[in-house]
């Protein structure tokens, strides 16, 4: 037999083997980790037993209805299906078991993220050096600044040559009006004294020129009635106060008839109104026995009023019927051309 020669092997080398070296610090031996329970077990064993369960249940709903009409072959079915699932449950997982082997899982999992967070190296972050305070600057040096040109002292008074001096302030005019005080607005004209005749100088004026928006109440009151006088009630004569209960004046008609005047001397603005109407009506026929009953205004008539007068047969003369009765251009309020209203 040939004697075989086994091959001649490479010396070792002389020396301690060089250790691998890693960036960042020296050689660490490599740590073998253990093995560990992981969630994919657990979960793979719930999602098994619900689908078994499932398939049960759709077997058990089919079964029921082939039970009922094969009613002994369903008891044998029955009794043979006892063991098997009896076996099925026996080797199923307990949930219980399921819950730790999860929580087991869980807890690993967060312990590894803590101690790689733990071990991980901090990030430097550049931090802005902070600015020098006033302490920490150097001086100055004296030379820094060089001194310029001395400025010019001035002196009073100040004559440069190109401003102009100004003049010394003026004392203010305590009578001069203020620009800025704010407008006032003017004031209204006092209005004319009104006018106040007696009867005699009216019945000797001429009532065609007479203003009677310019007569005091009395004054207009005692005009009415020379109006009356001058066209045929020779007995017109004034009531007029606090107890004539809506009368002021009182007279007797050419035809005879009794006449009840009630007057009113408003400004333009100030229409008589259905509340003066019906407190004139309310009295002029059962209190003073009027037959002809009329209410004169320097003024005009509401169109309540207006109706009013109309329903009760109250004659009325506004202001420019009044001038027109007076200038002898319209007719007296028994006249042939009087209307109601």
């Amino acid at each position: 037999m040939i004697d075989e020669v086994a091959p001649e092997r490479e010396p070792l080398a002389e020396g301690p083997i060089p250790a691998r070296v890693v960036r960042g610090g020296s050689h660490r031996p490599r740590r073998m980790r253990r093995a560990r329970p992981t969630v994919r077990s657990g979960s793979l064993a719930v999602v098994l037993a619900a689908a078994i369960l499932t398939g049960l249940a759709l077997a058990f709903q089919g079964f029921a209805r082939w039970a009922g009409d094969h009613s002994g072959w369903a008891v044998l079915l029955g009794l043979a299906a006892v063991p098997v699932l009896y076996a099925l449950l026996r080797g199923m997982p307990h949930a219980r078991d399921l819950r730790r082997a999860a929580r087991a899982g869980m807890a690993e999992a967060e312990a590894d993220a803590l101690a790689a967070t733990r071990a991980a190296p901090p990030v430097p972050v550049d931090e802005p050096a902070d600015p020098p305070t006033r302490t920490q600057q150097p001086p100055l040096p004296a030379d820094a600044f060089p001194p310029g040109p001395e400025e010019p002292t001035l002196t009073a008074p100040f004559h440069d040559g190109r401003t102009a001096p100004l003049p010394d302030p003026e004392a203010p005019d305590p009578y001069a009006a203020d620009p800025y005080a704010p407008e006032r607005a003017p004031e209204p004209e006092p209005e004319a004294e009104a006018v106040s005749l007696t009867a005699a100088e009216l019945d000797g004026a001429d009532l065609a020129t007479l203003d009677f928006a310019a007569l005091d109440p009395d004054t207009f009151e005692e005009a009415v009635a020379a109006l009356c006088r001058r066209d045929g009630c020779a007995d017109a004569e004034t009531v007029g106060g606090a107890g004539d209960l809506g009368a002021d004046v009182l007279a007797t008609a050419p035809d005879g008839r009794r006449v009840v005047i009630q007057c009113k001397r408003y400004g333009p603005e100030n229409k008589v109104g259905s509340q003066d109407l019906q407190r004139f009506g309310g009295t002029c026929w059962s209190v003073h026995g009027a037959q002809l009953a009329v209410l004169v205004t320097t003024s005009e008539f509401t169109a309540p009023a207006e109706g009013y007068a109309d329903s009760c047969g109250i004659r009325c003369i506004n202001g420019t019927e009044l001038t027109a009765w007076a200038e002898g251009t319209g007719p007296a309020p028994w006249g042939p051309g009087a209307t109601l209203g």
